[in-house]
């Protein structure tokens, strides 16, 4: 199926629709602690449902058309919208309701890292010398970023309850990205989104609405109805639609090394919109998270340079 050339040319790139896709959900942790207040269900399921919505004027005749390979591999879907989708996010809003953004996208980094000994484990894919450095490379630069370059923040850490929910969040999505190796051929990238946003709205209804806030407590407010447009539009539908092509085209390990860029669009992000200075370390981190992805994407390259440097030299 060829709709995604169709609707979106940047699928000719998987590189860059990865950096997209998180560029688009490191403005979903800014709307989410911003939205703290909103029950953390509340908002997944609102978020979801009206992405589903946005989709389904675009989609619904592939949806029909394709309805067979959606109900033969309902469980892919069902695993895929549980760990991805209701899940993640719903931890996650749990998570910033109790912690801050910069521990959330700490825990977040740690993702390429499981994502890699993840599909070591399930796929039983390789791991070079050379992929566990460029995540090294990446996690330093995210570690300067979110340190402010003043490694002495580290000791001062400490453990709450919303880390937890996010060490919950990030083995939720390592899992979800590690699986999508796994996506039936037949099912086209439009697809398996549909399939699974559907299957997660389905899940969470009935808890929604056993839970639903009291009309009195919970109201449709525009700074609310602006986050949810954001991250149903852009870090939903858009979002999940780049990562899923990306893995599908590059491999869960390389497309993790780009969840690094995260704590990168989350300091550049605040010094467009939050006023705040742009520091050296911004720099410094964008160095090294940058490098890391260099190593990840061309490591088979290094590699052999490497490799004939040192036959040359025996």
């Amino acid at each position: 199926m060829k709709i995604s050339k169709r609707v979106l040319p940047i699928f000719n790139s998987p590189r860059v629709a990865l950096a997209l896709s998180t560029l688009f959900w490191s403005g979903n942790f800014i709307v989410g602690r911003a939205l703290r207040d909103v029950p953390a269900l509340t908002l997944n399921f609102w978020r979801w449902l009206l992405a589903f919505l946005i989709l389904l004027p675009f989609t619904w005749r592939i949806i029909l058309r394709e309805r067979r390979h959606i109900i033969r591999h309902s469980p892919f879907l069902v695993f895929q919208a549980l760990t991805g989708i209701a899940g993640f996010h719903i931890c996650v809003y749990l998570a910033l309701q109790q912690t801050a953004a910069i521990n959330a996208l700490l825990f977040f980094s740690t993702s390429p890292l499981i994502i890699l000994f993840g599909s070591r484990l399930i796929h039983r894919t390789p791991v070079s010398r050379m992929q566990i450095a460029s995540i090294v490379v990446s996690l330093c630069g995210v570690l300067i970023i979110l340190t402010r370059g003043q490694w002495e923040l580290l000791r001062a850490f400490r453990f709450n309850r919303g880390d937890l929910w996010m060490l919950l969040a990030v083995t939720l999505w390592s899992t979800y990205s590690v699986m999508l190796k796994r996506k039936p051929d037949n099912l086209a990238p439009i697809v398996l989104l549909d399939g699974a946003v559907l299957y997660s709205i389905i899940m969470m209804a009935p808890f929604y609405l056993l839970a639903a806030p009291q009309p009195a407590g919970f109201h449709f407010t525009s700074p609310l109805l602006a986050g949810l447009l954001y991250i149903s539009l852009f870090a939903s539908v858009i979002a999940y639609f780049l990562w899923n092509y990306g893995v599908a085209q590059l491999g869960p390990n390389k497309a993790g090394v780009y969840l690094n860029l995260m704590p990168l669009y989350g300091a550049l992000l605040s010094v467009v919109f939050l006023n705040e200075s742009l520091h050296g370390y911004h720099l410094l981190g964008a160095f090294f998270i940058s490098g890391g992805i260099m190593l990840s994407q061309y490591a088979r390259e290094v590699t052999s340079i490497i490799s004939s440097k040192s036959s040359e030299n025996n």
